[in-house]
Formats: C-alpha cells, sequence, structure tokens
C-alpha cells in the first residue's frame, strides 16, 4: 500500500511517476477510442501486472530496504526540525555468493512538534552534512580532487547558497578547501578545517585565518567520535578536554551494573560531564534481531535512573544514532527515528524513514 505513496525516495518517486503516467496516458486512450468493456478491463488488468511488476523490479515496492544513519542529527536554534542524512540499501541480487547492495542517500528533516515529514532532498555518496553553519546547514560535495560546498535551508530544505554562488561570495575558502570532508568541523557556528595546503584555519563566514586551534578541534572530533558518534553535534563547546570525556566513557563502561551487560553490546550514547550521567544502549539477546534498550546511568550514585526499550536495530546499522535535547532525545534506530522525553520517556515522535510518516499513519 505504502509503496504507491510517494515518500521522497528518488528510485522509488520516479518509477511511480512514471506509472501514474502511463496510468493516465491509458485512461485517455480508452476514453478515446471508447472500446469495448471487455477489452477496456483487460488493458487495465494487464496494467496492474506490469506496473506492479516494474514497482517491484525498480522502485522497491514489497522489497528489503534497509536504512542506516550516515550523519549526525542537526537541528535548528530551536530544536523544532531535526535534519540528518540516511542511507538505504538495495539488494541487486547475489553472484559467487556475495550480495550486491545499491546505495540510495536521502537528507530527510522532520518537524519534532507535528511528528510530521518537514522536507526531503536525495543526496548521493558525494555529499557530508557538516553542521549549523551561518544560519543554514552546511554541506560538502566532492568534486573529484575539488572540494564544494552549500548551504541548505533547514526549514524548507531549499538552498540558501548553491555551490556555484558558495563559489562566488567565499571563494577564499573554496580555494584551500579539500575533497574529503573528514578534515572540516563546524562548532558554535564557526567552521575549522585543514587546507589542501597542509595549513589549518578557522571562518567565521566572512574572514578566513590560519588558527592552530583546528588541529586541536578536529583532533578532538576524531579520537571522541570513535566512541562517541555525533558528539559534537549536540555538544557545541569546542574547549573541552576530550581526554576528559574518553576517560568518562570508559569509566562508565567499568561500572558493575554496566558490566552486567558486557555480552550484549552495551554501547556509551551520549555523555553529560557536568550531571555526571551517561545514556547507554544494549541490545536484550545476542539475537541480531533483539530490541534494543536505552539506559541512563548516573556515576554519582551509581545506579541505573531509567530503561526504555526502543525496538530492533537493523544489522546494517547495528547501534542507534541519539542527538540530546534540552527537553529530550533524537534517536535513530535504522529505519525509525524517535523522540524521548526526558521526564514521561514517551515517544512522542516515531517517524518512519522508508516511508517518511509518521509510524502512527501507517
Amino acid at each position: 500500500m505504502y509503496s504507491w505513496r510517494f515518500n521522497g525516495w528518488l528510485v522509488h518517486d520516479i518509477f511511480l511517476g512514471i506509472i501514474f503516467g502511463l496510468g493516465l496516458l491509458l485512461l485517455v486512450f480508452i476514453a478515446i477510442k471508447r472500446k469495448r468493456l471487455v477489452i477496456s478491463i483487460s488493458l487495465l488488468v494487464i496494467y496492474l501486472v506490469v506496473s506492479n511488476g516494474l514497482m517491484i523490479v525498480f522502485g522497491l515496492a514489497g522489497r528489503s530496504f534497509p536504512i542506516k544513519s550516515d550523519s549526525s542529527i542537526y537541528t535548528d536554534e530551536s530544536q523544532k526540525i531535526a535534519v540528518q542524512m540516511v542511507q538505504g540499501y538495495e539488494n541487486n541480487g547475489s553472484s559467487n555468493g556475495i550480495t550486491h547492495l545499491i546505495s540510495h542517500y536521502l537528507i530527510v528533516a522532520v518537524n519534532l512538534e507535528t511528528g510530521e515529514k518537514q522536507w526531503t532532498k536525495s543526496a548521493s555518496y558525494k555529499e557530508t552534512l557538516i553542521g549549523n553553519f551561518m544560519g543554514g546547514l552546511l554541506v560538502h560535495h566532492r568534486d573529484g580532487e575539488y572540494g564544494q560546498l552549500s548551504l541548505l535551508d533547514i526549514e524548507t530544505g531549499k538552498e540558501i547558497l548553491s555551490e556555484k554562488e558558495f563559489r562566488q561570495q567565499h571563494q577564499p575558502l573554496i580555494d584551500i578547501l579539500s575533497s574529503g570532508a573528514q578534515q572540516m568541523i563546524a562548532l558554535q557556528n564557526e567552521l575549522y578545517l585543514e587546507g589542501v595546503d597542509g595549513h589549518f584555519y578557522h571562518y567565521d563566514g566572512k574572514a578566513l585565518n590560519k588558527d592552530t586551534k583546528a588541529e586541536n578541534y578536529i583532533s578532538a572530533r576524531f579520537f571522541i567520535e570513535s566512541d562517541l558518534p555525533g558528539y559534537f553535534a549536540t555538544h557545541q563547546q569546542p574547549l573541552e578536554n576530550y581526554q576528559e570525556i574518553q576517560d568518562f566513557s570508559q569509566q562508565v563502561l567499568s561500572e558493575p551494573a554496566i558490566r552486567n551487560y558486557q555480552n550484549l553490546e552495551p554501547k556509551v550514547m551520549a555523555i553529560d560531564i557536568v550531571e555526571s550521567v551517561a545514556l547507554l544502549s544494549y541490545r536484550q539477546t545476542q539475537r541480531e534481531s533483539a530490541d534494543h534498550m536505552l539506559v541512563l546511568y548516573d556515576m554519582k550514585k551509581h545506579q541505573l535512573l531509567w530503561e526504555e526499550k526502543i525496538g530492533a536495530i537493523n544489522s546494517y546499522q547495528q547501534q542507534p544514532k541519539v542527538r540530546t535535547l534540552e527537553k529530550g532525545y533524537i534517536i535513530q534506530t535504522g529505519d525509525q527515528l524517535l523522540v524521548l522525553d526526558k521526564q514521561s520517556r514517551d515517544k512522542v515522535v516515531q517517524y518512519h524513514l522508508r516511508w517518511n510518516r509518521p509510524v502512527d499513519e501507517m
């Protein structure tokens, strides 16, 4: 049923549009030629059979399409809209025992107040979300040996600055931009990066200056996000000591209460050093299909504050992606995006990323 609705995924929507177009042409043909009822019904039956076959083969209808996160989760300043790039996998058959997958990329924005789709934008493997910068969401584009940038409006998904416009208005930055996005980080609406000339820079949207601090920030992100993916998207504090953050995470995993889960893949998802608490996930059993649990642990009291089931996560993602909000947690669990209220722990948003609609509408 949901395969016959536009959902934002480009390959699906293209073929669905073709199918609808062919159906409309068929109806016009029948109306003009005034074919007999039997012939008209036969043509419609053939159309339905062929269109279903095309949608299954080319449009992903009725087929497995697991989804994993491809970026951190970002929000606007009011924390009313969440944006993330996700990757969907299409099984393209197998040969010699090897399964061949085709990846599809989509930038998805969800309204956290209504739980509805805000917008979607088709993407590619050459694009990387960098973070909040200059009043929008910065996107890095790999262009052969060169790097390009564009700026999206978080509320609408429309380009504030296209690649061409960004290049024209910020030429000094583009001149030293690498084709890879790994050596770039946006913190507190400031950009820190390593240039293709080997120097480290700071860019505030107006002036590009060499800055040795940039190397420290980029190194900190590498070490922290190896254990805490997406940490810098949530914690806009570039002067934090990354060693302290890493040590705190390891201490959490060493706690006796947490070691009880050591065979169930416990993973620190987020930490708050000031409050001395950590958010962790673990799998209920060792089966891949088992539900994941989310746990808030208090390091001062050395006890679990609460525990909540967040559902199964597909094998392509394995671990949830978390973004801490003022009043809740955004949790991407592969095929779904959830918002968990900090106080009540109710799932105030449940959004399906395959169909790009709230779960309660399905």
